[in-house]
């Protein structure tokens, strides 16, 4: 796990504000944005792009106003996009 920026919020400090929204918790908050049950929960301490959304729309806020070091201007952000099929092997008759 990577070391938190003291410049992100802490974890307590969203699940608090998230406690303070209609949804009550972050489990509520991941259901709600029919994310599996957990990924807000990541999203507090590692990065989780589609949480991360989820936490941000919930508190009206920028997710780079909540974590600045994951979204920092000089380093792009990859979003990992779902593995391609493959083709099938054809095979040759010689």
């Amino acid at each position: 796990m990577r070391k938190r920026s003291p410049r992100d919020w802490h974890p307590e400090d969203i699940k608090a504000a998230v406690r303070k929204t209609r949804y009550g918790s972050l489990a509520a908050l991941s259901l709600a944005y029919g994310l599996p049950e957990h990924a807000c929960r990541h999203a507090c301490r590692s990065a989780n792009f589609h949480g991360e959304m989820a936490i941000a729309e919930a508190l009206d806020r920028s997710p780079r106003e909540i974590w600045p070091s994951r979204y920092d201007s000089r380093r792009p952000r990859f979003i990992r996009s779902p593995a391609q099929p493959t083709a099938p092997a054809v095979e040759r008759s010689l």
